[in-house]
């Protein structure tokens, strides 16, 4: 059901899902009512610049494609395309020099910290998985939804919902969620992920352990050696990377040149 209001359960803890054994088990609800977060306001207020600008993108270089590696998710039918702007409030320039309406929408709102362009084909399944961590709320903001629920939707657990044009769509998506595009025409979206306001004060923190638990993913997927150790080393890890995180972000734009922005490049065919 959607909560009637958003509030950290007091026996709620900040956790980042990550392999081997990636699960929540926390208390926070599927979805959350929109307008329980009056910032996200600039998204819907400017939606149909934010969908016309992809549109323009794709009329000018091609239908748009890429994938984060990072992604925990497994698809079929399809290649799902998505776009990263930013993640944990690690910008990816190129592609937000690419697409100025989108980054000055986003950039309105302080507690954004991850914005991507996602674009689901035709009759193409995202498999269930876990988001990165119940310190963020994920948005969802219907740009073109080609059908009604239940053609295209989203389920977290067990309760399902779709999409509307110009309207939001506020889910925890470190709970296990799978989608669905069944018809015909590609699905977009703008994916963004925040900070709720009573967790603000710790958005930095947030940001570099979520960075932190993402270049473990990297590595642990990657290498042999690391699914190996022992759990303890994987948490050296994780907080080895965190630190690093900490220390890079706010002077990012300083090393761009090293190629830490990072990502997917926006590219057409």
């Amino acid at each position: 059901m959607t909560a009637q209001q958003f509030a950290w359960p007091e026996n709620e803890e900040l956790v980042f899902v990550r392999p081997p054994v990636e699960e929540y088990k926390g208390h926070l609800d599927c979805y959350y009512d929109p307008a329980l977060f009056p910032e996200l306001a600039p998204l819907k207020e400017n939606w149909k610049a934010i969908r016309d600008e992809v549109l323009e993108f794709e009329k000018k270089n091609g239908p748009l494609t890429g994938m984060s590696s990072l992604s925990h998710a497994e698809t079929y039918g399809g290649n799902w395309t998505l776009i990263y702007l930013m993640s944990f409030s690690r910008i990816i320039h190129k592609n937000k020099a690419m697409f100025p309406v989108i980054s000055s929408v986003i950039d309105q709102i302080p507690s954004i910290v991850f914005a991507a362009i996602s674009i689901l084909p035709p009759h193409t399944e995202i498999a269930p998985h876990f988001g990165d961590t119940n310190g963020i709320v994920r948005t969802h903001l219907g740009l073109i939804i080609p059908a009604p629920y239940p053609t295209i939707a989203i389920k977290v657990l067990e309760e399902e919902r779709g999409w509307k044009e110009g309207e939001l769509l506020c889910f925890i998506n470190v709970q296990k969620h799978s989608v669905w595009n069944r018809s015909s025409e590609r699905r977009y979206l703008l994916m963004v992920d925040f900070v709720p306001k009573n967790l603000v004060h710790r958005q930095a923190e947030i940001c570099a352990l979520g960075l932190g638990s993402q270049s473990f993913i990297y590595f642990y997927k990657n290498v042999a050696l690391v699914r190996a150790m022992p759990a303890f080393v994987h948490n050296i890890m994780c907080s080895a990377f965190a630190f690093f995180w900490r220390i890079f972000l706010p002077f990012q734009r300083r090393f761009e040149f090293l190629g830490l922005g990072g990502g997917n490049m926006a590219t057409g065919k």
